[in-house]
């Protein structure tokens, strides 16, 4: 997460300034972001259909802003279990432990990239789709309602 990880003692003040600086407008642009979906939902709260697309974007929105402002709340915590990982990883000698370690952080460096991936293509997609339409029928017309 962006600008959430704990700064050291020892870090310099411009580290901490831009730090703070990215956390804070992390925080403002999904808030941001918020604000025409709460008032989107406001206008058109008749419209099942309506409420039901800007409700996707809305609860996405939403649990990251939360995860963000959990995270930087308990950051020292989530910086506690680090090290405590850290610790044990430095700690193992047996061969076979680290090898089952270095298979499920290979699992999940995999799984990631994949998530990515497929978050990617998504975009790809209906950025392709609202081409390929507006170049057939010379209309412009997206596969997602959009105002």
């Amino acid at each position: 997460m962006i600008g959430i990880w704990p700064l050291d003692e020892k870090s310099s003040t411009y580290r901490k300034i831009f730090a703070y600086f990215r956390l804070m407008a992390t925080v403002i642009l999904y808030g941001l972001l918020l604000v025409p979906q709460v008032l989107a939902i406001a206008v058109n709260w008749g419209d099942i259909q309506t409420i039901a697309e800007i409700g996707t974007i809305f609860t996405t929105l939403g649990q990251i802003l939360y995860k963000v402002v959990y995270l930087t709340a308990r950051r020292e915590k989530a910086h506690n279990l680090y090290n405590e990982i850290r610790s044990l990883w430095d700690s193992s000698n047996d061969p076979n432990e680290k090898k089952s370690y270095e298979q499920i952080a290979y699992w999940a460096r995999t799984v990631t990239i994949i998530f990515s991936a497929c978050i990617s293509c998504n975009v790809i997609f209906f950025s392709t789709s609202a081409i390929i339409d507006y170049l057939s029928n010379d209309n412009r017309q997206l596969p997602y309602t959009a105002w």
